[in-house]
């Protein structure tokens, strides 16, 4: 229903004329848009896409992508549009080259991509690297800062949004998400922003119906509790379209980049498939966690089926979280410590383990370069070793780790945490005192500062202030 149109992306003209006329026959790549049908839900999208050089077929894909949000298209069928110019065959959108895209640094347009995965890179340059560097190992002038649930309701900001709108319309909501996302950076400056979001949004793709209500555990409304259950409620995930499912959130990704300005990175985080597991079994009335213990113990087998099928999605969701603009990544097994030791390693770590390589190897088979990942393994820091070798950049470390203990399982790895958050209720000068004393044994290389769990909801906004100020102060060089 919208009229037909017809876009072609004026790129530079090739110097040489012999190379012009070495290229004769494919002229500059152009994409013609034929026709965009919106309204019941399908649109229609005829499009070619002639041969260039690499870096102009990924200004070609990046343009035309921001050219159908500019002509009005909603974002779920610009979400289309972009599978469908990825999808191999689909389109002549084979592009010369094959270097890793660089979706972290933001500078710039898609060059050298692989043009089955090439999407818009027009964000704004990165201007605070400093958590990327502290991640990959780099030197730092100071530790960087950031703290677990940071866009939360102990800003007074985020409570009046929140309020007016209801926490679902938040969650659901690019736009809402963006500017709640974007709260601390603008009120503590802090060195990552973290995409306001939540862990549960992948439940419904599993096939789990969930509530949430403000001061009430969200809990599901088919909680499953036994393998019948199992096998009616999963999905196949290779029938799974990510960004069919949670193109609302891929959205607020891309937003949420532009509202940044370049101020700090964003990160883009899912649950760990054992924490989602537990959730799939929290009914209104009864307790996931205790469940998920039980079911385990009496069926091993439906147990793995679900913690597979969650592995599998959080993969696909992480990767299109990168594609969609997310610079670095995080997995948050939140109840990984009700696991004891042995059902640890047999019910939650061999899927953290597959979800980084899995995602990293992913990116790469799509031309993206893989970001920096930190899992959050809460409550195990008895296996913390086992990190050491995997694909993760980052391990991020709860209040009861000893930092000197974690330094040495892991070595080679960039530590965050684990600042106590019962301080925050003490004075200023007992803030500062343990926030200096904790970068102290951590040091300031290879470290990001960070809470042993989260921000809590009475915590006060200025003794936040005081912890991000304390941080800075004590490491700066």
């Amino acid at each position: 229903r919208t009229p037909t149109m017809a876009l072609t992306c004026n790129l530079p003209r090739s110097r040489s004329r012999s190379s012009r006329s070495r290229r004769s026959h494919h002229s500059l790549p152009a994409l013609t848009i034929a026709g965009c049908f919106v309204g019941s839900g399908v649109m229609l999208l005829v499009a070619m896409l002639a041969y260039g050089r690499a870096e102009q077929g990924g200004m070609v894909l990046a343009q035309t992508l921001g050219a159908t949000r500019a002509m009005g298209v909603n974002s779920m069928n610009a979400a289309r549009l972009e599978t469908i110019i990825r999808k191999p065959g689909s389109l002549r959108n084979r592009l010369r080259g094959s270097s890793p895209v660089n979706y972290i640094s933001g500078k710039g347009r898609v060059a050298n991509c692989n043009a089955q995965t090439a999407a818009p890179n027009d964000f704004p340059e990165l201007k605070n690297d400093l958590l990327l560097r502290a991640a990959r190992g780099e030197e730092t002038e100071q530790v960087p800062v950031w703290i677990h649930r940071q866009a939360g309701r102990y800003l007074p900001e985020f409570l009046s949004i929140a309020e007016a709108n209801g926490y679902m319309k938040c969650f659901n909501t690019p736009e809402i998400a963006a500017d709640l996302t974007v709260q601390p950076i603008e009120r503590y400056g802090m060195d990552a922003a973290i995409l306001f979001s939540d862990i549960l949004v992948l439940l419904p793709v599993m096939g789990i119906e969930w509530k949430f209500t403000a001061g009430v555990e969200p809990y599901a409304v088919n909680a499953i509790s036994t393998p019948e259950d199992v096998e009616r409620t999963l999905p196949n995930v290779d029938d799974v379209d990510i960004r069919e499912k949670l193109g609302y959130v891929l959205e607020s990704v891309g937003i949420t980049r532009r509202k940044l300005d370049g101020r700090a990175p964003l990160i883009g985080f899912s649950g760990a498939p054992w924490t989602l597991l537990t959730y799939t079994m929290h009914g209104q009335e009864s307790n996931g966690r205790d469940n998920s213990l039980e079911f385990i113990s009496k069926y091993p087998e439906a147990a793995e089926k679900i913690l597979q099928t969650a592995k599998k999605l959080v993969v696909k969701y992480l990767i299109a979280k990168v594609e969609s603009g997310a610079q670095m990544l995080q997995v948050f097994d939140s109840w990984a410590g009700i696991l004891s030791e042995e059902d640890f390693k047999k019910y939650s770590l061999p899927y953290l383990l597959e979800i980084a390589t899995e995602v990293k190897s992913g990116l790469r088979a799509k031309g993206i370069e893989p970001v920096p990942m930190t899992v959050f393994p809460r409550g195990c820091g008895h296996s913390l070793a086992a990190f050491e070798t995997s694909d993760y950049d980052c391990v991020s470390l709860d209040e009861n780790v000893d930092p000197a203990e974690a330094r040495k399982q892991l070595p080679s790895k960039t530590l965050q945490g684990n600042f106590q958050g019962k301080f925050i209720y003490d004075d200023e000068a007992t803030i500062r005192k343990e926030a200096s004393e904790m970068v102290g044994r951590f040091g300031t290389q290879r470290y990001i500062a960070n809470f042993g769990y989260a921000v809590e909801k009475q915590h006060s906004p200025e003794k936040i202030g005081v912890f991000v100020d304390e941080i800075r102060k004590s490491s700066r060089k």
